[in-house]
Order: structure tokens, then sequence, then C-alpha cells
């Protein structure tokens, strides 16, 4: 868990598709915020993703986040548009899959 508090939270339920690694969606987060989940240099807005299975196949992603007031709306939209991408190809190649349940 993060040591760090964030000022601003997201969280989504999502359905992963089979043998979907449980890291995509926070990677999907950092590739929406950032460009790449392996960038150089600080996030413009940090953040920390945590994953939890809650039942019936669902996980919930919680992010939490920070962001100058003015950028929070913008923020939010960033994340929810990359998790309803749906998919991510991790660095080892492997695509996961997910669903968000609304």
């Amino acid at each position: 868990m993060s040591s760090r508090q964030y000022p601003h939270q997201v969280s989504f339920q999502l359905l992963l598709g089979k043998g979907a690694d449980e890291r995509a969606p926070g990677g999907a987060v950092t590739v929406a915020l950032c460009g790449h989940w392996d960038h150089e240099g600080p996030c413009k807005w940090p953040h920390f993703s945590a994953i939890a299975e809650i039942g019936q196949g669902l996980h919930r992603l919680v992010t939490d986040f920070d962001a100058p007031d003015q950028e929070v709306a913008e923020v939010r939209e960033r994340i929810e548009a990359g998790l309803r991408i749906g998919r991510l190809i991790g660095p080892d190649g492997h695509e996961s899959t997910w669903v968000m349940v609304d």
C-alpha cells in the first residue's frame, strides 16, 4: 500500500477476463495518466492503484491521486477512459482484458 496520502479517489468495479493479470488495470491507469507505465521522471498526476477481489469474479479498483483542483475532472476522465478500453498488453506480451461494471 502507498505511504503517501492522496486527496482524490476514484473507484470502479471490473470483471477481469480469464487469465488476466490483476495488475493490468492499474497499469492502464498509469498509461492513461502518464503515457506508459515505465516512464522517466515523476508522474504529472501522482497516483496509486489497488485492486481487490470482491466476489463473484468482480474486482474493485481504487485509484488515489493528486492533482490541482482545476485538473481533477480531467484526471478522473482519463482514468475512466483508460479503463473503458478494457485491455492492456503487459511487459511480458500477455494481454489482459476486463469489463467495467456500472
